[in-house]
């Protein structure tokens, strides 16, 4: 969502994917986590849409890293140009997420005082980064400190011994797989949290390599898009199996560093690779959404948090309807305000 450099197609496909991936994970996570136990029909709906879906945060990674480790920069004009697009807007989203939490808090909860506010504001910054969804921001600045570095280096290596190198990466996120990693606060656990960027930064490098790899042929993509059909009856299945084992809901195969999750991201972004989408209006709607992509990140949260304060949640109806209606509202909801924004003067630099 953030390093959109180039305008070929099939990356533009995958930004897209993407981002519908991200809403629709945000959407049907409350059905997820709401149903199950009590209506088990709903839930497998909500489980099966969310073990689909579980590509998108790495997708977006892997966006970063074929479209950025494999250039030369100078230091100064990367730093400035990165930093630039994803923190003056993130820093003013910031600002309007704080104001939204204090809003969508009780009267008698929401502080008054300049003192009360500022402590407030801190300690909502300290439990969850403002907002959970900014964990990822976070992040991508912190791996975007290495870019240039790291590509410098991989640039020199051949794809035998960055096939290597990946192999380890998918060893050590399975060796540190029962690690709790702190994502979202900043209070304490900053050994896992710079640990989580690490094993996270595994997918800019995926990103790289696989745009190395050549899709040969049509008939290749039957075999990977059966893979990701299988990652998601995989995710699916082992959930249900982990949940009822345990005796409460249990979403450790929803990990984004999951093996069976970067086997669905890889299925994913191999199937889609060096297609050519003909059809001018779904070319048009990909090509908006993913030049979009950053500010509907930023935004999404707040009007799926809206609605859900005013009781329009995967509920009021059937799930097979209501979570493509919500996840397509908030998309159209996310994509009008930051397009409003940026007509504004001044607007394109902090809307995202």
């Amino acid at each position: 969502m953030l390093a959109k450099s180039t305008n070929i197609q099939w990356l533009d496909t995958l930004r897209a994917l993407a981002t519908l991936g991200v809403i629709i994970i945000h959407v049907s996570s409350p059905l997820v986590n709401m149903a199950y136990g009590k209506n088990m029909p709903y839930w497998w709906i909500g489980n099966v849409v969310d073990s689909a879906v579980r590509f998108a945060v790495p997708v977006f990674l892997m966006l970063s890293g074929a479209t950025l480790l494999g250039k030369k920069y100078k230091l100064g004009e990367f730093y400035r140009r990165r930093f630039a697009r994803v923190l003056v807007p993130f820093l003013f989203w910031m600002v309007v997420y704080w104001v939204y939490r204090w809003a969508m808090l009780k009267t008698w909860q929401q502080p008054h005082e300049p003192l009360a506010i500022l402590t407030w504001a801190a300690k909502l910054f300290l439990k969850e980064g403002i907002s959970k969804h900014f964990w990822y921001v976070y992040m991508i600045v912190f791996i975007y400190l290495f870019v240039p570095f790291l590509g410098r280096w991989l640039r020199k290596l051949n794809l035998s011994v960055l096939s290597n190198i990946l192999l380890l990466w998918v060893v050590l996120t399975f060796a540190f797989k029962s690690v709790p990693l702190n994502m979202y606060g900043w209070s304490e656990g900053y050994g896992s949290k710079f640990l989580g960027y690490f094993l996270y930064t595994g997918y800019l490098v995926l990103g790289y390599y696989l745009t190395q790899i050549p899709v040969s042929s049509q008939k290749i993509r039957l075999p990977i898009v059966t893979i990701f059909v299988l990652s998601v009856i995989v995710s699916a299945i082992t959930t249900y199996y982990f949940s009822q084992k345990a005796h409460k809901i249990d979403l450790s195969m929803y990990s984004y560093l999951s093996v069976n999750t970067i086997i669905q991201s890889i299925a994913l972004f191999m199937s889609i690779k060096d297609i050519t989408v003909k059809n001018k209006y779904i070319a048009l709607a990909q090509s908006t959404v993913s030049k979009y992509s950053y500010g509907i990140y930023l935004v999404h949260i707040m009007i799926i948090g809206i609605l859900f304060q005013n009781g329009i949640y995967w509920n009021f109806t059937y799930p097979l309807l209501s979570l493509p209606l919500l996840t397509i509202g908030v998309l159209i909801c996310s994509f009008v305000i930051i397009f409003v924004l940026r007509k504004i003067p001044g607007g394109k630099y902090i809307a995202g």
